[in-house]
């Protein structure tokens, strides 16, 4: 028996064969036939049953949307044929048998299609990047010795001084907060009096191993100054953070080194592929240093280089990243 009904045409009655696919609708409009695969025959005993599995083929729209108004009357059509029916689960291909989509219909729906959501693959998380090698293209460094200037209580200090234009004189007081260190270099804290072009200030440093610094409290911490001279003093060796240093440039008007906030950090570029381990390493900087800066509040910048240049004017030179803007 055939059913012609508007838009497509049923095609029910199938010669018996051996089990096949057999197209039971065809809408030449839209063209797109519905086949109910591998039944013996058109009978319905031979397909019917409460789920129908419908194979739909699209020579024509690939948009899931076209089995809007068809397939519920697709379902109206096998309902009169079989009255078990109630589920209609569906595929959508094209001609070439390529899925476009599925889902299912049921009677207590009006046959309306209900499509299947397609199962979401997680993203692949994008490869590490390894920061690219940076030249160390930074000139040599002044590699002549600091000047020494010795104090009447036997230390030493160590600046440098050129009178025509950076000054006249400074007095260090003595007093129980400066005291000598083993290599007779004054350490401490004092406010000392500058004199220069006729004004006076009072300054506040940090003695270290002889070295006046600005904004920085060495204390009893273990450091070491890695280099110092006319351009810039480093200062590391600091045993909760290996690897890491303070940048301070000499300042002529207080004949002092000032740190400014530059930390330089050794990491290799490998490992900086990992923003949590760049996280980690620069937090232990911070931990490892922030006692010693005399305003915890400074923001600094991190400088990551796999090797300090430390003969060189830049000591950062190389730096294959930046981590700016970080406050304690």
């Amino acid at each position: 028996m055939k059913y012609w009904m508007p838009g497509f045409i049923a095609l029910m009655a199938i010669p018996a064969a051996q089990a096949a696919n057999y197209r039971l609708v065809y809408s030449p409009s839209q063209k797109l036939e519905v086949f109910i695969d591998d039944v013996k025959n058109s009978q319905p005993a031979s397909w019917c049953s409460k789920t129908i599995p419908l194979r739909i083929v699209s020579a024509q729209s690939k948009d899931p949307a076209v089995l809007d108004d068809f397939l519920p009357r697709v379902g109206n059509l096998l309902a009169k044929q079989c009255a078990r029916a109630s589920q209609l689960p569906w595929t959508l291909t094209d001609k070439r048998g390529e899925k476009l989509a599925s889902g299912e219909a049921s009677k207590v729906r009006g046959w309306k299609p209900v499509q299947k959501q397609q199962a979401v693959e997680p993203m692949t998380p994008p490869a590490p990047v390894i920061p690219a090698a940076v030249a160390i293209t930074s000139p040599q460094a002044d590699s002549a010795p600091v000047p020494q200037f010795d104090l009447p209580q036997g230390c030493h200090f160590r600046t440098y001084w050129n009178e025509e234009t950076n000054g006249s004189a400074l007095f260090i007081p003595s007093g129980d907060a400066l005291r000598c260190g083993e290599d007779g270099g004054l350490n401490g804290n004092s406010s000392v009096t500058l004199q220069q072009n006729g004004k006076t200030a009072s300054p506040a440093l940090s003695f270290y191993q002889g070295y006046p610094l600005v904004k920085i409290n060495v204390g009893d911490h273990p450091l070491s100054v890695i280099s110092a001279n006319v351009q810039r003093l480093v200062l590391g060796a600091n045993p909760q953070a290996p690897g890491s240093f303070l940048l301070l440039p000499f300042a002529p008007q207080l004949h002092a080194w000032s740190f400014n906030g530059e930390v330089i950090v050794e990491m290799p570029r490998e490992q900086a592929a990992d923003t949590n381990k760049i996280k980690q390493r620069i937090e232990q900087v911070q931990r490892a240093w922030q006692p010693l800066l005399t305003h915890p509040a400074m923001p600094l910048s991190f400088k990551l280089v796999e090797k300090l240049a430390g003969d060189r004017v830049d000591p950062a030179s190389g730096s294959y990243l930046s981590v700016n803007d970080a406050t304690h």
